[in-house]
């Protein structure tokens, strides 16, 4: 029978506080003079043998207090809140084959992100920085917060930090070319918040066949012009792409900084420079 007493730690926080680490005193306290919140979003989803199914659930949360800590540099002061682990079907037919996926609907996904961010407007906050961790839900995502905008004038920005780092990745990696899904950049960010679930051992690179290329066809997640919503080619993927046993922590740590440097530089231009300008 086990016992709690002999786990090692239940729980360790690390960097500035998160909305779920604080007291609602706390909070109350923090919002005197800050009314904005960090938020990401990821998803429940198969990485192979070498990730957690909770990959994108550990990077979000590491990711929101970086960029807390990036914009407090800034002289803006914003709460890390928390990354939601529920998103949107992965890309199905890529990775249909392959278990654990525990995902919702796109519709639930926009009601789940409209809810939550009105009911930390009642409770305050007025600014709201939503940041990707898992693909698939950025369309849906735009979607919530573009009825958040029009139909209760909230402010917010979703932050897609993955089309900028396109070409940042090729000169911090071991690899040069693309690293997808599971693949060098993602394990180094998961081996930099959680090391002790990642086993790159046996992990093989995997790349797609190669296509036809057609301009700015690639995801458009991933910087491309072309949303694709049907098979495209059998997949062999063994749910990830790149070569992920390259991936060290140090890398990871430098990759969850330039996200986190990126988002806040766009928050820094639409959510504080807005506001300067509505005061002059």
């Amino acid at each position: 029978m086990g016992n709690i007493r002999n786990w090692q730690k239940l729980y360790e926080v690390k960097g500035p506080k998160s909305l779920l680490d604080m007291s609602a005193v706390e909070l109350a306290e923090r919002q005197k003079d800050c009314d904005t919140v960090i938020l990401s979003f990821g998803a429940i989803e198969n990485h192979s043998s070498h990730l957690p199914l909770g990959a994108d659930w550990f990077q979000g949360n590491a990711l929101i207090k970086c960029v807390a800590e990036e914009l407090e540099a800034m002289g803006h002061k914003a709460i890390p809140g928390f990354c939601v682990p529920f998103g949107v079907q992965t890309n199905r037919f890529e990775r249909l084959h392959l278990h654990g996926n525990c995902y919702i609907s796109q519709m639930t996904f926009i009601t789940l992100v409209e809810e939550i961010c009105l009911s930390l407007h009642e409770s305050g906050f007025r600014r709201f920085i939503l940041c990707i961790n898992h693909s698939e839900d950025e369309a849906a995502l735009h979607v919530a917060a573009k009825d958040l905008a029009d139909n209760y004038d909230i402010k917010s920005i979703v932050a897609d930090w993955v089309p900028p780092m396109n070409d940042f990745w090729p000169k911090v990696l071991k690899n040069k070319d693309h690293q997808g899904h599971g693949g060098e950049d993602e394990t180094a960010c998961v081996m930099a918040v959680v090391p002790e679930l990642v086993n790159t051992e046996g992990a093989e690179q995997y790349y797609a066949p190669e296509r036809k290329s057609v301009k700015m066809d690639g995801l458009h997640y991933y910087g491309g012009a072309v949303g694709v919503y049907m098979p495209v080619y059998k997949d062999y993927s063994p749910g990830y792409i790149g070569n992920p046993a390259d991936a060290i922590a140090e890398e990871g740590f430098v990759c969850l900084e330039a996200y986190a440097k990126w988002i806040a530089e766009v928050a820094d231009k639409y959510l504080f420079e807005t506001e300067l300008d509505e005061q002059d």
